[in-house]
């Protein structure tokens, strides 16, 4: 049976151990969660899944997980040249990196369609996320934000990867401060002037392209600037569709009205894409934060949608699987623990809510001023439509919120190994 190791692993893994990385890494993480009693009867335990009603001390381990499995990933990598892991150090690869301590898997990334011996980098994956019911697969890439020296390798990227339509979700400002977390890589307005692409490879005919500004739009609702674009190569032409949220800070994740805005931005994006298996294109600045979090915010919400989440098995735990299976296809997926924990709280928030909404109730969250911004729920008490359609509630549900949120307070959020105090 051959080791799951290369020989010298172990010596590399204890030598980690005394490195930064994202959570400590004293000792192993104890994933006995704290047991919350379970004395609502067995119709309440069927129906709310345990790993809702876990503590945040109980997630936090589970996110230690997590980060020790992605340890393990990385020095698998470095110490075997043919595992799954493996990352391209390779100068001109890391030139084209945003950040050192940020790139895909070698064996999951796009590929840029360029001549033989020129290099086909860009740091960009792919994401699939299958649906357990229906076996139906949603396609993302998840992508920094671009460089200045990366704009045409984007919008090829962008070309060759979508089909019909390109959906792209933008989760930051161009700079914080006077540090640049993504370059302006398309035309604001229309006195921008279209935006020129240069070709790949110019000795393969790899023809010039541009970016035209054709529209704007503010939707209060989702609290972003909609801008659809004309993406130019030869003389075909194809629709971008680009979404730029900014109420989501770094490091952080977007709170009151702009965690509303957020759940209507998901409808929005996917409303615009012809197909799941289409990839939408979500990038923030290093593409591992916020972007693995919307991905797996839109993955659970259509599991709440679909009553599935509330068929969840015993010992299984669907946010910490989805997390886990985006972090094999790119790594720091939902970089921090309060990400981590963000999920869970906003999607027990909607579950919430389906239950006040279908027992008549109305709570605060529907009632907030937003100037004309719409509750993240639709108002058909048939429970169709939202992200809540076919979902079962319980009358026991107060009483559990009340318990899951007992006495457990916020950490600081750990950063990434070496990590530039600038990556989100």
């Amino acid at each position: 049976m051959t080791a799951p190791f290369p020989k010298g692993f172990s010596t590399a893994y204890k030598r980690a151990r005394s490195q930064d990385s994202p959570t400590p890494l004293a000792s192993p993480p104890v994933l006995k969660a704290t047991k919350i009693e379970e004395d609502r009867g067995p119709q309440f335990a069927s129906r709310i899944p345990a790993f809702l009603r876990q503590s945040q001390s109980a997630v936090r381990a589970k996110f230690n997980d997590l980060a020790w499995k992605e340890k393990l990933r990385i020095l698998q990598g470095r110490s075997d040249p043919s595992s799954q892991w493996v990352q391209d150090a390779s100068p001109h690869v890391m030139k084209r990196n945003r950040y050192g301590n940020v790139q895909p898997w070698e064996k999951s990334r796009v590929h840029l369609k360029v001549a033989q011996g020129k290099s086909d980098y860009i740091n960009a994956s792919p994401i699939s996320l299958r649906d357990p019911r229906t076996g139906v697969e949603t396609k993302f890439i998840a992508t920094q934000g671009p460089k200045q020296s990366g704009l045409s390798h984007f919008w090829h990227m962008i070309w060759q990867e979508t089909t019909d339509v390109a959906v792209i979700v933008m989760l930051t400002q161009t700079h914080d401060g006077t540090t640049e977390k993504c370059f302006q890589y398309f035309p604001l307005n229309i006195e921008a002037g279209p935006f020129q692409v240069e070709p790949l490879d110019r000795a393969t005919g790899t023809p010039e392209g541009s970016v035209t500004f054709l529209e704007y739009h503010l939707d209060l609702d989702s609290r972003t600037e909609i801008r659809k674009l004309s993406l130019k190569f030869g003389a075909q032409t194809r629709d971008v569709w680009h979404f730029l949220f900014s109420g989501w800070p770094d490091f952080a994740v977007p709170e009151d009205k702009d965690r509303t805005a957020l759940l209507e931005l998901l409808k929005l994006c996917a409303e615009k894409n012809t197909s799941p298996s289409n990839p939408r294109i979500i990038h923030c600045s290093a593409g591992v934060g916020r972007s693995g979090t919307f991905i797996a915010l839109e993955y659970l919400l259509a599991q709440v949608d679909s009553g599935a989440i509330l068929d969840a098995r015993e010992g299984e735990d669907m946010i910490y699987d989805v997390v886990n299976r985006l972090r094999e296809q790119r790594m720091l997926m939902v970089q921090m623990e309060g990400q981590y924990q963000f999920l869970y709280e906003v999607i027990r928030d909607q579950l919430k809510e389906r239950h006040l909404r279908v027992s008549g109730q109305q709570s605060p969250k529907l009632q907030m001023e937003a100037g004309g911004m719409k509750a993240a729920i639709s108002d058909d008490a048939s429970g169709e439509g939202g992200f809540f359609s076919n979902v079962k509630t319980d009358e026991s549900w107060d009483a559990a919120i009340t318990e899951m949120k007992s006495g457990e307070g916020q950490v600081e959020e750990p950063r990434a190994e070496g990590q530039d105090p600038s990556v989100p």
